[in-house]
């Protein structure tokens, strides 16, 4: 029993110290893409960057339709393009944001934190929704 014990808090300490930093980044992937992949009213399904330029697959999941209007991360605005694009229910979009910090080598992890999408139902416009994690993926060259 005290060798259990012991067991378990050595590897907590080693996930701690770094020992699993592999298996760590993967496994925030893996948790942002289920998080986005699901998400409601929009989500996103899949994303790839490269240098300052984002690729994201949005879905409404929405029984109406929704207009993309604007995107947030990392604490600023961020340009979209398509800009103002209307999604029926169920369809899928790709779009492309400029971020404000460039990628490094592919193979490299990069993450954007506080994403916020903004977009319009209907006669209500500036609805907001706010992703429970951050976008979390690896460079692409």
């Amino acid at each position: 029993m005290i060798l259990a014990i012991v067991l378990v808090v050595a590897l907590v300490v080693v996930y701690l110290v770094g020992g699993f930093a592999g298996m760590g980044a993967g496994t925030m992937e893996t948790q942002s893409m289920q998080a986005w992949g699901t998400a409601a009213p929009l989500a996103i399904t899949s994303w790839k960057q490269t240098g300052t330029s984002l690729q994201l697959e949005i879905q409404n999941n929405d029984v109406d339709a929704l207009k993309v209007t604007g995107l947030a991360m990392d604490g600023a605005i961020v340009a979209l393009n398509p800009s103002n694009q209307t999604l029926a229910s169920g369809a899928k979009q790709l779009f492309t944001a400029t971020t404000a910090t460039a990628c490094g080598d592919s193979g490299t992890s990069f993450s954007h934190q506080n994403v916020i999408l903004t977009y319009d139902k209907g006669t209500i416009t500036g609805k907001t929704e706010t992703g429970v994690r951050p976008i979390v993926g690896k460079c692409s060259s």
